[in-house]
């Protein structure tokens, strides 16, 4: 719902949605913040990532881990292929500082892509808790990068432009998901710590 809804309008009455919101750099007031830079370019890509793992924690038995690592795999595959795209997507006549700014960003993808894969690979193994603490802290860190983010592209934004609530509402989503994963994480480990008690005699 965020995602589609109007974040900000330019001064000439074209709306921009969160989606889209990558366009917002042509209306900033001098340089906009390389963290922010990286968030808003990468921003769609970003919400399936969190959408896709905020699905997985929780799991147990085999079947459910399966179909949990491989839908981590194809998530590490879409960060590489972002990450992929921001490579190819350089121009050689970029500014400099620009093209550093995608690279970094496609590293930074290339890592969170490896260290999804890592996850997946440790839940095939059973390290449950491990790849549920690794959900939780993606899904915060999403949230507090997309406050920081937004803070800094209103830092800057055109003054007869302003940030719409909706801009900020994809950080809240991201925190119930993660007292969603939390919460589930913990109440499958309780369960299944129950289920092997010994009975008493």
């Amino acid at each position: 719902m965020a995602g589609v809804a109007v974040w900000t309008t330019e001064p000439d009455g074209n709306a921009i949605h969160g989606l889209d919101i990558a366009y917002v750099r042509d209306d900033v007031i001098g340089a906009l913040h390389p963290v922010a830079h990286m968030y808003i370019m990468h921003f769609a890509g970003l919400v399936e990532v969190a959408l896709l793992l905020g699905l997985t924690p929780g799991v147990r038995g085999p079947r459910a881990r399966f179909v949990a690592g491989s839908v981590a795999v194809l998530v590490a595959a879409v960060l590489v292929l972002l990450a992929v795209k921001t490579l190819t997507d350089i121009s050689p006549y970029a500014e400099p500082s620009r093209a550093l700014l995608d690279r970094t960003a496609a590293g930074g993808l290339i890592a969170l892509g490896t260290a999804t894969l890592c996850a997946a690979v440790a839940l095939m193994c059973r390290k449950h808790a491990l790849y549920d603490r690794f959900v939780i802290t993606v899904l915060v860190g999403l949230s507090v990068l997309h406050v920081v983010s937004m803070f800094l592209v209103a830092a800057v934004l055109d003054p007869r432009m302003s940030l719409a609530v909706w801009a900020w509402a994809p950080a809240l989503c991201h925190l119930l998901a993660a007292g969603c994963a939390a919460a589930l994480a913990a109440g499958t480990a309780a369960a299944q710590r129950a289920a092997v008690q010994p009975l008493p005699a």
